[in-house]
């Protein structure tokens, strides 16, 4: 029987030989410069945000941020908007199966976060052809979680609302890898974009293919565009006055759980908290819980997303394992006006993404201290 490392070795082998292949032969992946450069006659918006300073970060169990642990200034690329039509140099445009953008059968365009495998290697035959007049295509990869499609897809839909106005949704056809949840419909709804125009470009043997497409780009993972958060605000935010009252923690199922929740919630309870357990709700539930919270307690998740749809002043505690502490939101806080603090299981003391489904433990002493004073 072959050793499973030599076999792992084997793949990664055939894998890069592939992509060495595929880049030589039929398909070319532009770098994010190279696809900027490229794309600069076709600018319906741009948009550029001046740098912002972030502050020094520690927990409040006295655990420096390995992320933060000094001033750090954050720069940004512009905001783009791009229209991109058949025209004398651009001859085809298609849609690959990871949403990433392809002209001329050649060149793979890069928006996101560095451009999808799956854009690459994609099989090259599909028995079934379809051309839209009009293609948005937002996004570029496989994975999607509800930060990533909130932040990222729904922002730059916006963004894309702004350039082109809201007709933009009854001609063209939204098409990427499409997410099938009812947080995805929901958002679509509220921005006016019939379920009809969603095109999953997963479908297996079907080539997707635009006369004409918009694209946007995407800021940095951890820090995406000031300017677009103001613009999922102004969309969504509830329009009348509230009054935060709420202290809120998010319970969760799954990975990244407070293995002593138990003892958590006795703590919180104690300063009337209301827990909130891990399961579906509507946008609208989620939209307003967050406009009415005063405090917000929890692990990291994706739940903190709806951060967005707090009112500045309100008060945010996240608990994190030591070995994952991304700063999302942490920057969306400072972004919103959100006074943030957060706690550090420090078990392990390495930075690696290999950890980032690792369950934490909360130290409840500090957690009673630190609630008394955000209530004060």
């Amino acid at each position: 029987m072959m050793n499973p490392k030599l076999v792992d070795q084997l793949k990664l082998l055939l894998k890069q030989s592939l992509l060495a292949t595929s880049r030589r032969v039929w398909r070319t992946p532009l770098d994010r410069r190279t696809s900027v450069k490229l794309l600069k006659g076709d600018i319906v918006y741009k948009n550029h945000h001046e740098s912002i300073d972030l502050p020094a970060l520690a927990s409040v169990n006295g655990v420096p941020s390995r992320y933060f642990p000094t001033e750090k200034t954050v720069s940004f690329d512009p905001d783009y908007v791009w229209q991109i039509s058949v025209k004398e140099q651009i001859d085809s445009i298609t849609i690959c199966t990871s949403g990433n953008t392809l002209l001329n059968h050649k060149l793979l365009l890069d928006l996101d976060f560095r451009i999808s495998g799956a854009g690459i290697l994609e099989w090259p035959y599909k028995p079934k052809q379809i051309t839209y007049p009009l293609v948005v295509a937002p996004w570029s990869h496989l994975w999607c979680s509800y930060y990533d499609y909130v932040i990222f897809v729904l922002a730059k839909l916006c963004r894309i609302e702004k350039a082109l106005g809201k007709e933009v949704w009854q001609e063209a056809k939204i098409c990427y890898p499409l997410r099938h949840t009812s947080f995805e419909l929901g958002f679509m709804a509220k921005l006016g974009i019939p379920e009809s125009s969603l095109i999953d470009t997963r479908v297996r043997d079907t080539g997707y293919h635009a006369e004409s497409v918009v694209l946007g780009n995407n800021q940095d993972w951890y820090c995406p565009s000031p300017y677009d958060i103001k613009l999922l605000r102004s969309k969504f935010c509830l329009q009348e006055n509230v009054k935060p009252y709420r202290k809120i923690y998010l319970s969760r199922k799954g990975r990244r759980q407070v293995k002593n929740e138990a003892q958590v919630r006795e703590v919180l309870k104690e300063f009337d908290f209301e827990i909130l357990e891990d399961i579906d709700r509507t946008v609208e539930e989620q939209i307003r819980l967050f406009a009415e919270a005063a405090v917000v307690v929890g692990p990291h998740g994706a739940a903190f997303t709806n951060l967005l749809w707090c009112q500045p002043g309100t008060k945010v505690m996240e608990f994190f394992y030591g070995g994952y502490t991304p700063p999302f939101f942490y920057y969306i806080c400072q972004l919103l006006g959100l006074e943030y603090s957060c706690m550090f299981d420090d078990s392990d003391a390495s930075e690696d993404w290999s950890l980032i489904g690792e369950d934490m433990t909360v130290d409840v002493a500090v957690l009673k201290s630190e609630i008394k004073k955000m209530l004060e």
